[in-house]
């Protein structure tokens, strides 16, 4: 294969109608930039990432088409959005624009392009003939070529946004492909803002809209320019209508095996749990309790992290026995409630026993309390001023204790998590993702769903464990996690299943920094 770069032209939402939601005058602006880019660079091809019409009527396909000529690039890989499919106009697509499933392969790439779309609803979903399909593709065609997957949906929430909804409900599980099968890139559309983040090795490309009357924050109409390099970088510049480059980044490709020698040793072993539900009916439940307790012990660990749900039904005598219960390791015990611990006189009964948002400093860490729950809904909300009070905590600690290990503590999870249903989401999830990972955060601790995953997004790294002694789990078993950090960065993530006593590793990190003095080794 070539070692030369693949430049795509990354663009979608036009919405395309009679009617006022489409701008017309900036779809002719960005056609125009469109054919330009292509003409001064050699583009290979494009990538439209769905939303081509408003309401997928036969009206506007008919007027998409024409208006799809105007664009000349070598070749287009049109995906189908959730407003194509509206009204029956997933049909009308397989007959005016192409396949709502398919793939392209070439010598330097094999590109996968994925109905994520459920028709007549803004949320999507992929399916499992969609996941079997991208599976046996990436493995008869992935090796030794770029590997590129598009589809409508975000997958990753996105900031500026609004409330976080209209996501696919197994992002999770879409997620888990990419990253197994080492896909290099992602091109999604959906919710109008363009945004690159890198998840491990993967990189996830969102792109704005070049003509829908729905902008975000006041932000131009866009397209995005990617190029590509085999095992090196991913080159991303977000262009306005009138040919201005917006946002340029660059994210870097490493696909090496991940090993780290870490010559510091442990630095810090934290014990994660969640969904203790006390004051459920028990019976089996609390013997696990017990024997997960009796493992705790045995790992040693300087820090042990609940991550919500610690009661039933947030009643007091459900405080008092787990209150008795962890009041042995209340000199390493952190807190952070779960919806369950906010019903009855819950809200009142946490400030009674613990410190809730609040900067928890512990063997030279700092942990923030982020309490993302709400009493009376699963879905978690942080708010505005909590973000805004996150972001200065952050700042400060880091500014004040550059060499400290920042953590956050929160019950809902933010990146998604496979073999789970996103359906009790945090609200303001894309505004507080983007915040965690522009700050630089090292590590998020969740406890929502009942399912373990770990994974990199940019530099910090997310883990969610399954629940501890409760009923509601995803997971074959009940089980904890141990997460163990080394003095020079390296993360350790695994889980320790109370049953059976099974412990497997969840993911290996190289080094976060703790301090500028000490690099991890990666081989």
């Amino acid at each position: 294969m070539r070692d030369s770069a693949v430049r795509i032209i990354h663009f979608g939402d036009t919405h395309i109608t009679s009617r006022p939601q489409f701008v017309s005058s900036e779809y002719f602006a960005a056609v125009n930039e469109i054919n330009s880019v292509a003409n001064r660079l050699k583009v290979d091809f494009g990538v439209f990432s769905g939303d081509l019409t408003q309401d997928g009527l036969f009206e506007d396909y008919v007027f998409a088409n024409k208006l799809r000529e105007l664009i000349k690039l070598p070749k287009i890989h049109w995906i189908i959005g959730n407003h194509d499919s509206r009204s029956g106009g997933f049909e009308v697509w397989e007959k005016m624009v192409g396949e709502r499933d398919f793939f392209y392969v070439d010598e330097k790439v094999l590109f996968i392009g994925l109905d994520s779309c459920v028709p007549d609803r803004d949320s999507g979903r992929f399916g499992r003939k969609a996941f079997d399909f991208a599976k046996k593709i990436l493995t008869k065609f992935g090796e030794d070529r770029i590997k590129i997957v598009a589809f409508h949906h975000h997958l990753l929430p996105i900031p500026k946004v609004g409330r976080e909804r209209s996501n696919a409900v197994d992002s999770g599980e879409m997620l888990s492909i990419l990253l197994d099968y080492g896909v290099d890139a992602v091109f999604t559309g959906h919710k109008h803002h363009p945004n690159v983040y890198k998840v491990e090795d993967t990189i996830i490309i969102s792109s704005g809209s070049i003509s829908s009357y729905k902008t975000r924050s006041g932000e131009p109409h866009s397209f995005n320019l990617v190029e590509i390099r085999p095992q090196k970088d991913v080159k991303i510049k977000t262009i306005n209508t009138k040919g201005n480059a917006l946002h340029e980044e660059i994210k870097t490709i490493t696909r090496s095996f991940r090993m780290v020698n870490s010559s510091g040793g442990k630095w810090l072993r934290i014990v994660q749990l969640s969904g203790t539900d006390f004051g459920s009916s028990w019976n089996k439940q609390f013997e696990y309790f017990k024997k997960g307790m009796k493992l705790i012990d045995e790992t040693n660990p300087d820090v042990i992290i609940h991550n919500g749900n610690l009661t039933y039904s947030g009643y007091s005598d459900e405080y008092e026995q787990a209150i008795e219960h962890f009041l042995k390791y209340k000199e390493k015990f952190i807190f952070c409630p779960g919806p369950r611990d906010l019903r009855g006189y819950g809200e009142s009964l946490l400030n009674k026993y613990f410190d809730i948002e609040h900067l928890i400093e512990k063997e030279n860490s700092n942990f923030y309390i982020l309490n993302t729950s709400e009493a009376g809904t699963d879905i978690g909300v942080v708010g505005r001023r909590t973000q805004l009070k996150l972001h200065r905590y952050v700042h400060q600690t880091k500014k004040e204790k550059s060499k400290q290990f920042n953590s956050v503590v929160m019950h809902h999870h933010l990146v998604p998590i496979p073999g789970t249903r996103e359906t009790s989401a945090l609200e303001d999830a894309g505004d507080v993702l983007r915040l965690l990972v522009d700050t630089n955060v090292n590590l998020v601790l969740s406890g929502h769903l009942g399912k373990a995953f770990c994974t990199r997004v940019e530099k910090t790294v997310f883990v969610n464990c399954n629940t501890f002694s409760s009923q509601k789990t995803a997971s074959s078993e009940n089980s904890f996690n141990i997460i163990d950090i080394s003095s020079d960065g390296a993360i350790v993530v695994s889980e320790v299943f109370i049953p059976s006593n099974f412990r497997r590793i969840l993911g290996i990190f190289p080094g976060t920094e703790i301090n500028s003095n000490v690099n991890s080794k990666i081989i």
